[in-house]
């Protein structure tokens, strides 16, 4: 099983592969204000689309509690998504493969893009005339119930980025 950074680095890339410019959200993207931290794991940009972005390794299950405790700098929006995917769970009508990803998807990604511009800046050499999406690397083996996670968020696909290397990355708005 690949580590953290080993991981962030066959997302990265994938991503640079398909022609993105890659931005890493510890080295490249400043945060800004008291929740400096709370910004996107990556960056990427090709054409005016830019791609706003979360990373889960094969070490970040699914299924972990963690995804669905609340967090300080959770918004009323995220926490909403959290705890309405817990009570899915509990009802049997959401399996915790698909709804930790539910939790990714239509909490944490979502919540980044509501941040552009106050806990973090988008990179200065972009154009100023983009088109947001969402971006979403996960271990390969997890495609399946994120698919299913995407469907369940109302959320269209518009490229998937399979390179062969253990990662994929779903781009959808």
């Amino acid at each position: 099983m690949d580590g953290k950074h080993e991981f962030y680095s066959k997302a990265e890339d994938a991503l640079i592969a398909h022609g993105y410019r890659y931005f890493d959200g510890d080295r490249d993207i400043k945060g800004k204000g008291r929740q400096h931290a709370n910004k996107p794991d990556y960056i990427a940009a090709k054409g005016n689309a830019v791609i706003i972005g979360e990373i889960k390794s094969p070490a970040e299950s699914p299924k972990s509690g963690s995804w669905r405790q609340i967090q300080n700098s959770d918004t009323e929006e995220f926490k909403k998504v959290r705890m309405e995917v817990a009570n899915r769970e509990k009802a049997g009508l959401v399996s915790p493969e698909v709804g930790g990803h539910e939790i990714i998807i239509c909490g944490q990604i979502a919540d980044y893009v509501r941040k552009i511009g106050v806990n973090f800046d988008l990179p200065q050499s972009l154009s100023q005339n983009l088109e947001i999406q969402m971006g979403y690397t996960f271990p390969s083996s997890e495609s399946k119930n994120v698919e299913r996670a995407l469907k369940n968020c109302r959320k269209i696909v518009n490229e998937k980025i399979d390179t062969g290397n253990g990662s994929t990355t779903f781009i959808f708005s």
